[in-house]
C-alpha cells in the first residue's frame, strides 16, 4: 500500500487534519520555498510555530527551488543555492519531516559535455555532503521540465545513497519529449516519492486528477509493479480539488487509498 500526502493549507488546517485523518494522509509543506517568507524572520517564525503545533512526524516538505543553482560558475549565486536548500533541510529538521524534494533545476538547451559533467559533478558532490550532515532526513530530486530521464538518472546512479531519491513528478514527464513508460524503465528503481495532479501535456497547469488528459491508468501500471514502498503526494493546493483526486483515485480502482 502506498502512503498519501497533500498539500496542507495551515490557515484552513482543521479541514486538512480532518482528511489526513479520514484517509491516513500524510503533509507535504508548500509553505517553506518562498522567498519572501525566508527573508522574513518574523512571519517564517509564525508559519514554522503552526506547523510544529501540529505535532506530526514523517510529513516532507517542498524544498526551495526558485533560481537554485547550486552548480553555478559564480560563487555567488552557488552560495546563495546553497544556503537556501540548507534552510529548506533545516525546518524540515524541525518539523521531524521524513524527506525534503528539490527540483533538479537544470537548463535543458545546455547540452554540451561541460555542463552536464558539472551539473552532475556540483550536485552530486552537495547532495552527498548535506545527506550526512541531516542523517534524520531523505532526499528527493525532482524532474522539473527535464526532456528525458537520463540526466536525473545519471546523477542518482553517482550519488548512489539509500536516503537520495528520485522525485518523479507524472505531470512534468508527461510534458517531456518522453513517454511515461520510458521514465519508469530508467528511474524507476530508484524512485521513493512520486508527485501526480493533471494537465493537458503542454503547460504544467497542477489541474485536478480527471480534469487533464494525462492517463493515469497507464501510469499506474507502472506505480503499481515499483518494487519499493514509495509516498505519493496529490500536488494539488486547492482543498476541493484534492478531495475531488482522491475520489478520482478511488472510483478508478488505481490504487488502494482507502
Amino acid at each position: 500500500m502506498h502512503k498519501y500526502y497533500v498539500i496542507p493549507n495551515l490557515n484552513k488546517i482543521d479541514k486538512y487534519l480532518d482528511l489526513s485523518k479520514k484517509y491516513d494522509l500524510g503533509f507535504e509543506y508548500n509553505d517553506f520555498f518562498e522567498p519572501s517568507l525566508l527573508d522574513d524572520e518574523e512571519k517564517l517564525e509564525k508559519t514554522l510555530k503552526s506547523a510544529l503545533k501540529l505535532g506530526r512526524v514523517n510529513d516532507t516538505l517542498h524544498g526551495v527551488f526558485y533560481d537554485i543553482v547550486l552548480d553555478s560558475s559564480d560563487s555567488k549565486i552557488a552560495k546563495i543555492s546553497y544556503d537556501r536548500v540548507k534552510s529548506s533541510l533545516d525546518i524540515a529538521s524541525k518539523l521531524k519531516c521524513k524527506g525534503v524534494v528539490f527540483h533538479t533545476n537544470y537548463l535543458t538547451w545546455m547540452k554540451t559535455d561541460f555542463y552536464r559533467n558539472n551539473w552532475v559533478n556540483k550536485n552530486k558532490e552537495i547532495y552527498l555532503k548535506l545527506i550526512e550532515e541531516y542523517k534524520d532526513l531523505e532526499i528527493y530530486i525532482e524532474n522539473m521540465f527535464d526532456l528525458d530521464p537520463y540526466l536525473l538518472e545519471r546523477l542518482i546512479k553517482e550519488i548512489n545513497h539509500p536516503r537520495i531519491g528520485v522525485c518523479l513528478d507524472i505531470a512534468h514527464a508527461s510534458i517531456s519529449n518522453v513517454e511515461i513508460d520510458e521514465w519508469f524503465r530508467v528511474l524507476g528503481k530508484f524512485i521513493k516519492h512520486i508527485h501526480i495532479n493533471d494537465n493537458d501535456r503542454i503547460s504544467d497547469s497542477h489541474s485536478e486528477l480527471g480534469k487533464g488528459i494525462i492517463d493515469y491508468r497507464n501510469a499506474y501500471k507502472y506505480i503499481n509493479s515499483l518494487k519499493q514502498d514509495i509516498s505519493i503526494l496529490i500536488e494539488i493546493k486547492d482543498y476541493d480539488k484534492t478531495v475531488n483526486s482522491i475520489n478520482y483515485l478511488k472510483e478508478g480502482k488505481f490504487d488502494d487509498i482507502k
